[in-house]
């Protein structure tokens, strides 16, 4: 579908922009999404809004989680005019309304160079909590109590050697 007047949009007032939707439109932070969501948290598909019929579904497919008008989505939701789509700190209204003379339409997020560096992923992050990273010392118990002991012989040793 060709977006014009009887089109449905998702807009972004944050940063004034508005993205045409056309009968698949993907949302993520991959570069192979028509909006690209720029934040660690949401997946590289995360979610994607597709045309049934007269009416517009939203899809969520990660894991961060997507909200409609504050309320956490399960699967799918028809969407209505003046719905707010919640994805991580990213906030994109659906309207049926074309866009103002202010708003910049981008009909397709391009990859910048800033992009294409591998920024840490919500699993990254909890790889490098410290309560993770403690929780792996206890694959490593056995070395770390054969340590110890070494290292209570040798104190025993010097002491006994020292009378």
């Amino acid at each position: 579908m060709t977006p014009g007047r009887t089109g449905a949009w998702l807009v972004d007032d944050r940063w004034a922009k508005a993205y045409p939707l056309g009968d698949d439109t993907s949302i993520g932070r991959g570069g192979e999404s028509m909006i690209i969501v720029r934040d660690p948290a949401v997946s590289r598909h995360h979610a994607e809004v597709k045309r049934v019929a007269n009416a517009y579904v939203l899809h969520a497919f990660g894991s961060a989680g997507t909200k409609v008008n504050g309320m956490r989505l399960g699967a799918e939701c028809v969407l209505q005019e003046g719905d707010v789509i919640e994805i991580a700190f990213t906030t994109l209204r659906f309207t049926l309304k074309a866009p103002t003379g202010e708003m910049f339409v981008i009909r397709r997020d391009r990859v910048t160079s800033k992009d294409q560096d591998e920024i840490p992923t919500r699993a990254t992050l909890h790889g490098m909590h410290p309560i993770t990273l403690a929780s792996r010392w206890r694959r490593y118990w056995h070395f770390i109590a054969g340590i110890f002991l070494l290292l209570v012989m040798l104190l025993v040793l010097l002491a006994t050697g020292r009378e």
